[in-house]
């Protein structure tokens, strides 16, 4: 008994492309975006800064919420540190802070001013200052402010809202 197979669809001379062919493509392509995304996140040291500074009052407002306590942070123009606070805003004791540090990394030298939302403008010294500048609750508020850093190639604000959120305006000169 014989059956005849019918080759509907099929052609010698086919066009279009194999999975194999358009996952090979896929491949290249994530990979050269990869790349090129890596390359300019890491593009010069004001990038890393700014990112840094960004994540290190990030991390400090999430530390505060997880922990339930209230951290407050004392900067020098070098260096930094962060303090649990007790329920009159005295210093308790201080909060582990040896990765908050690496967030000055490249604007250590750099002359930084805090504006309080009192309006009174504070430049950061050597020394750590001896109160908070800016207060973090557990509720995720702070009590905010603005910090400004100038730099020899940038001019950097970052803006510490009350409500948790930050924003950074960067000026390249």
């Amino acid at each position: 008994m014989k059956i005849q197979i019918l080759e509907t669809g099929y052609s010698k001379n086919y066009q279009g492309f194999t999975l194999l062919e358009l996952l090979v493509v896929l491949l290249i392509i994530g990979i050269a975006s990869s790349v090129i995304v890596l390359n300019t996140n890491s593009i010069d040291g004001l990038m890393r800064g700014k990112t840094s500074l960004d994540n290190n009052f990030q991390t400090i407002s999430d530390e505060s919420i997880l922990s339930g306590k209230v951290l407050g942070w004392f900067p020098g123009n070098s260096s930094q540190k962060i303090f649990v606070l007790d329920s009159y805003k005295n210093i308790d004791y201080e909060y582990s802070t040896s990765a908050f540090n690496n967030s000055w990394s490249g604007v250590e030298d750099d002359r930084k001013i805090f504006k309080g939302n009192d309006g009174e403008e504070i430049e950061l010294e050597e020394k750590i200052s001896a109160v908070p500048l800016i207060i973090f609750y557990p509720t995720g508020e702070n009590s905010g402010g603005e910090l400004f850093i100038f730099g020899s190639e940038f001019n950097q604000k970052i803006y510490i809202k009350q409500n948790g959120k930050i924003n950074l305006e960067t000026k390249t000169k």
